[in-house]
Parts: structure tokens; sequence; C-alpha cells
């Protein structure tokens, strides 16, 4: 943990500015228009509450602005900085997307070369489409233990950096959504070296500054930028998100500049104040939480090893290529065991017991255990695994009997995604995109990674894996036909 996190003994800033707004108690001509909840619709009301409303307030009104913090707003932005370990942070009200894809417009742009995992958010590549720049990928890591590709080798790093200069920036992902972390400090001593930035998409690990058992921090590693999405662990609401900056690598006012163009110019006072609500109690009272939480992740883990069958990954992933270590609050198991994929046991899972998983793919399943959890929510969880073990149809021990929906090598990039969207594009039949160049981008979701991006050229392997998701009920996203029988392609 951090030196600087200390406990307060008043309200963050934020919040208590939101509480001034209040009491200026002003008769206001201005947005929102439902003016503190009194024009709000009554349906609204029930569902959200009056409290909701009332703290919706904006700069019109008096509440410090996010594109032009003066007062709290800009206390509340230092503070977390001190607290994480950054020279500077931002707020966001755009989610983590935002996040990277002004991390990638300040440190890249066309022309320029953005050395990148293929397994990367959707954002990075909208990012990659936003500034002009052209991907370049890591090689993937093929990991036999989890049947797919999960990692990054610094090696590479070091490669691609020594032998492309066109590359201006590096962006990398740890924790994935399965909780698997990769060498960021390695990483972060090679982008140094070259005097390059790394951007790290820490979006799954904001909690890691608060417990001395989660991986080390990117920013403790020596990362440049780094992405958080709080809440996804600590509690502030969906959508409010962190940008971080460390060091003098890059410009501060190009984030600045980039946010201001790509966030909303209403931002919601209500993603705001959960976002210093959430960083303050987390300073305060963090590792009493996450000691707690832990022991429950732990409690659950260790049960279903006991099991035999829906063995949760752990510590045998540690030191495999191009992975360090993994999350203990993110329990992922492998269906395959059970006969079945991930999509069908997260099927079976809220059908008969209520029970939603943070994301499955065709043969794994992953929760989140986090600090809104309790013993009786982990039984609840533990007791509809052993129900899902036992209503298997064919449970088997054999874990290589379906293979992984990623193919084993990275698409070759024919286009910028954003050359590919300024040509002209047509549908074609799925079976004959072999070779063609893909104009849209395929997402299985979750975990939101692209299986296919704009410009890439569509391979056979490609194809399989599009056919076999589709086939195993994942939800695919971006497909202009929803039956999946055509790909859109550049003409």
């Amino acid at each position: 943990m951090p030196a600087s996190l200390s406990s307060r003994v008043r309200e963050p800033a934020l919040a208590e500015h939101l509480r001034d707004t209040w009491a200026a108690d002003a008769v206001p001509f201005h947005m929102p228009g439902h003016k503190g909840g009194v024009g709000a619709p009554a349906l609204g009301v029930e569902l959200l509450g009056r409290a909701a409303y009332e703290a919706d307030v904006s700069e019109l009104g008096g509440f410090d602005y996010l594109h032009g913090p003066e007062s709290a707003l800009r206390e509340a932005q230092a503070w977390v900085a001190a607290t994480m370990g950054a020279s500077r942070s931002w707020f966001l009200i755009n989610g983590a997307t935002v996040g990277n894809i002004a991390a990638i417009c300040a440190t890249v742009k066309e022309g320029d070369s953005l050395l990148m995992a293929r397994d990367s958010h959707r954002s990075v590549y909208a990012g990659i489409w936003a500034s002009g720049a052209r991907p370049l990928y890591l090689p993937p890591i093929r990991n036999d233990t989890l049947d797919g590709l999960f990692g990054v080798d610094p090696r590479e790093v070091e490669r691609a950096l020594a032998a492309d200069p066109s590359i201006r920036a590096v962006h990398i992902t740890s924790p994935s959504m399965y909780g698997f972390t990769v060498p960021v400090a390695e990483i972060a001593a090679i982008t140094a070296a070259h005097d390059v930035p790394l951007i790290v998409d820490e979006a799954h690990g904001t909690h890691f500054a608060f417990h001395p058992r989660f991986p080390t921090p990117a920013l403790t590693c020596g990362a440049d930028l780094v992405v958080h999405s709080p809440h996804k662990t600590i509690g502030a609401l969906t959508q409010a998100a962190l940008l971080h900056l460390e060091g003098d690598r890059v410009d501060p006012s190009l984030v600045d500049r980039f946010l201001q163009m790509l966030q909303s110019s209403s931002p919601s006072a209500l993603l705001l104040v959960s976002l210093a609500t959430a960083l303050d109690e987390m300073a305060r009272e963090g590792q009493e939480h996450w000691a707690r939480t832990l022991s429950l992740a732990d409690h659950a883990r260790d049960t279903l090893a006991r099991s035999g069958t829906l063995v949760p990954y752990g510590t045998e992933i540690a030191g495999t290529p191009g992975i360090t270590g993994f999350d203990p609050v993110k329990l992922a198991v492998d269906t395959r065991p059970l006969g079945m994929s991930g999509y069908e046991a997260q099927r079976w899972l809220r059908a008969h017991r209520r029970i939603d998983a943070e994301t499955a793919d065709v043969g794994r399943l992953v929760f989140s255990i986090t600090m809104a959890d309790t013993a009786a929510t982990v039984e609840a969880l533990l007791d509809a695994l052993s129900a899902l073990s036992a209503n298997a149809s064919e449970p088997s021990a054999d874990r290589s009997g379906s293979p992984s929906f990623w193919p084993s090598t990275a698409p070759v990039c024919a286009l910028t995604p954003r050359a590919a969207a300024n040509v002209p594009e047509v549908p074609v039949a799925l079976a004959k995109t072999v070779g063609r160049v893909a104009a849209e981008m395929i997402v299985p979701y979750p975990p939101g990674i692209p299986l296919l991006v704009p410009g890439e050229v569509i391979s056979a392997e490609l194809v399989d894996s599009i056919v076999q998701l589709l086939g195993s009920g994942c939800r695919v996203v971006g497909m202009s036909d929803a039956g999946g029988a055509t790909l859109r392609c550049t003409q």
C-alpha cells in the first residue's frame, strides 16, 4: 500500500462541495431540466429515489466543473493522485473506455505505431482508430494450462522497440478479466530505457493499492499512464473511472485536451462524487475491507479445490510464460470437466440458482468476489457450483476437449482501423470471407476483447472461431448481421 494512504477525519472535499451546492437553495433557471428532482418523472423517482435527482447538479448551479476544475474537484483529483502514487489523476465519467482512448491519443498520432497485446479491450482499438495510429501486435503466448493466449513476454517488447522506431507507445492490460497479471515492472523498465511511454489498462485492478496480498499496482511498477475502473471493485458508480499519469514522458496538457474532446460537456456530479467517496473509504478502511474479502475468497478457492471437479485457477499459473500471478479475489474455474462450455454453465447457474458470473467463455467461468460479498453470498455460490457439478451431463477429468476460440496467431493488419473505415464495404457470406479484409469489429462480450478488427485479414481459423462462438451461445457484438451469416468486408 502506498505510504500516502492515511485516514481522513472529515468527508471528502467533493462530498462537502455537493452538500454546499444543495445548501445554496437557489431557484434554478438552468439545466438539468428536472431542477433538483421537482420535475423528475414519477417512475424515475420511484426507481432511483429523490436523492439521486437532487444530487444531479451541474456547474451552472455552482458545482465545480470537470473540464476546468477550480476548487473541490481539483482538490479531489490532486488527493487521488497523491493517494495512488501519480503525478496527475483525472476523474472520468465515460468509463475506462475514455481513459484508454485519451491515453492513446495523447501518445501516438497518425503514422505512429502502438505496440500492444492483441487481447486488448475494444476501447484500445477505438483509441487506435481515433489517433490514426497503426497497431503493432506483440506475439501471442500460447498457454496450454489455460488453453488460450495469455500474457506478455517482455523480451518481445524489447525486440519490437529495438526494431521499429515508429513505435511511440506501448499498451498492455494487467490484470485480465480472468485475474491474470503480466510482468509490468519488467516491461516498464524496457519502455523507460527506450524513452517510450507505457500505458497499462488496469481497469480490473483498482483495488491492488489497498492490500499487500494483491499484485503490485502498475503505477508502483513504473507505468506512465494507468487506467482504472473503480466501479468494478471498490464501490464507485458504473461508468466512473480514473486515468493517472506518473513522470514526464507524457504531456499532461495533451491528456487534458483529449479528455475535453472525448468526455461529455455535461459531467454527472453523481459519478464524480462516487469516485471521491469510494477512494476515500478505501484510504481509510481498505485494508480491513479487503482482509475480510480475501478470507471469503480463500474459503471459496479452497472449497472448490477440494471438490476435485471445478478446480479454480491459482498458484499453478504463476511463473508460466508472460504471467506473473493472479488476483486472489477473482475466481476463475474450468467448466470442461463437466462436459459444458462456460456459456452453458453460466445459463444454468442463472436459470436454476440465480447466480450471475462476471464472465464466461468456451471453457471457463469467472466470479468476482468483492467487499459487497458476505459468507452467505459465497456459500450460495459454492452451493450453486456444487449443484452445477451434480447436474452435469458428462463429467470428465479431461481439460483438453474444448479448444479455445482464440486463433493461434494474431491476424495480419492490412489496413489501419481508420483507413478501413474510409473505404467502401460489402456484406460477404461468412464461409467466403477467408482472405478478405474485415470492415467491422467482432467482439465476444464479455470480455469485450475483439476477435476481429477492421483492417485485419480474415483467416480460416478466425471464421472457425466465429462459428464456434455463435454456436456456443456467446453474445457477439459488432456484427451487422446478427444471425452471423455474413460479415462486412472492404471492397
